[in-house]
């Protein structure tokens, strides 16, 4: 029976990706802000905030081995690195330069990686066949974060006039971005809290739905690493095809998560760069670009109840490999078609994400280490893509953004599309692949 904890732990989760999405996307109002508080230039900028993406490798290796080590102190770890994460993102713009914002980011994106496998675990021991709902919530505090974020930040920004020549600027109002971060970071503090009293105050209620654990369960507790690096403990043994899922995985994290993270760091920029907008209509472009996001999520998890996931995988990567193609083409010719892009891609991509998970957990066994690697892959796009989005904006301008945004989603689509021919294949000259007993998400 589900307890009074298990509701407010719950809560806090929701909290905790609601402050992630604060602190990982703060970046799309702020990057103007931080390129003239630094005095350097958008390379640097996105160089330094790719930090996360390498500390999101470190987080997603210690993740997994929280997660299969210390299962009674997933709410400690939750705790503990939201904590570190609120007083990273509240020294972001008090520290000397802006190679020490690479160090805050790789500490932030190590922090959120720990809560992403740590929170969701926690979320499986609590719910169990109620999970599904529940993760499709959290995914939800993400985007409410990140919707969060501009409100927060556009009061402090700077007002600047675009001068003549390439990303020149004259300053209008000086930038107070320092508040919104330090706003930010005591808020992610003060949601980290809770977590300590629920594993100090009460552990005793912690591990109570594990007192009877299946045999699956048994298995993945009595497994070694050796076993877990294994692609065909996932499979019963068959080693090729869970490797190719595997190798999946990584490729398709990497693509989606490196071509979205471009489109949300840059949009609004773009908008002020290009189109001259002021601080009110490029913050309201970012509001709407996350209002549809998470419309989009929601209308997603509505959708997935009636379509099968590999249909719906295969419909929607298809949608977004023609949308991309839309905003390369046409996003930069009006500011009609910024808008138009901007709630198209909001509300299209938002569901890829949940929904590669959904479709990985029909083909393998998902555990610590498959969580490592959607992580691992994702910290790598987005490490990736940003450095070299950020190196074409200040080499060749605003369409390049646009241009590998669109190879990024078109590339997704090929792989989805390639991965189910090698299926079709496989299934005709093996008889290894056949219904599995798996662990739900």
């Amino acid at each position: 029976m589900t307890s009074r904890r298990d509701y407010h732990i719950t809560i806090f989760l929701f909290l905790a990706w609601v402050t992630k999405g604060l602190y990982l996307e703060a970046l799309g109002p702020a990057m103007i802000d931080l390129k003239l508080l630094y005095k350097t230039n958008y390379e640097s900028v996105t160089r330094a905030v790719a930090g996360r993406g390498v500390g999101g490798f470190l987080g997603a290796v210690v993740g997994a081995f929280v997660v299969d080590k210390y299962q009674r102190h997933l709410d400690l770890c939750c705790g503990v690195s939201t904590s570190i994460a609120g007083l990273c993102v509240a020294m972001v713009t008090y520290v000397p330069s802006i190679d020490y914002v690479w160090l805050l980011y790789c500490v932030l994106g190590c922090c959120s990686n720990l809560v992403n496998i740590a929170g969701t675990k926690l979320t499986l021991d609590i719910w169990r066949e109620k999970s599904s709902t529940l993760l499709q919530l959290l995914h939800m505090g993400y985007s409410v974060g990140a919707l969060l974020g501009p409100i927060i930040c556009t009061p402090y920004l700077a007002v600047v006039q675009k001068e003549s020549g390439e990303h020149q600027f004259r300053i209008l109002k000086e930038t107070q971005v320092d508040f919104a971060f330090l706003l930010i970071g005591l808020s992610t503090v003060a949601v980290a809290l809770p977590f300590f009293y629920f594993h100090y105050f009460s552990f005793d209620q912690t591990d109570t739905k594990n007192d009877d654990p299946d045999q699956k369960t048994m298995k993945f507790r009595k497994s070694t690493w050796r076993d877990k690096i294994n692609p065909a403990f996932y499979a019963n043994g068959d080693f090729t095809f869970r490797l190719a899922v595997l190798t999946f995985f990584f490729v398709y994290f990497f693509t989606l998560v490196g071509g979205e993270k471009t489109f949300m760091s840059f949009v609004r920029t773009i908008s002020v760069d290009v189109f001259k907008f002021d601080k009110t209509d490029a913050s309201m472009l970012n509001i709407l670009f996350w209002v549809c996001f998470t419309a989009g999520r929601l209308t997603g998890s509505f959708v997935s109840h009636f379509v099968q996931t590999k249909t719906l995988l295969i419909i929607l990567v298809s949608v977004n490999a023609i949308s991309s193609t839309f905003v390369n083409v046409y996003g930069l010719s009006s500011v009609n078609a910024l808008w138009f892009s901007a709630i198209l891609q909001g509300f299209v991509i938002s569901p890829l994400y949940p929904l590669g998970v959904a479709y990985g957990n029909t083909l393998v066994t998902v555990s610590g280490f498959c969580l490592m690697v959607i992580v691992f892959a994702g910290s790598f796009g987005d490490m990736t893509y940003l450095w070299i989005a950020g190196r074409l904006y200040d080499t060749y301008g605003a369409g390049k953004i646009f241009v590998i945004f669109n190879f990024a989603l078109c590339l997704l689509a090929l792989t989805v599309w390639a991965f189910q021919l090698f299926i079709q294949t496989y299934r005709k000259s093996s008889k290894k692949i056949r219904s599995l007993p798996l662990l739900k998400l």
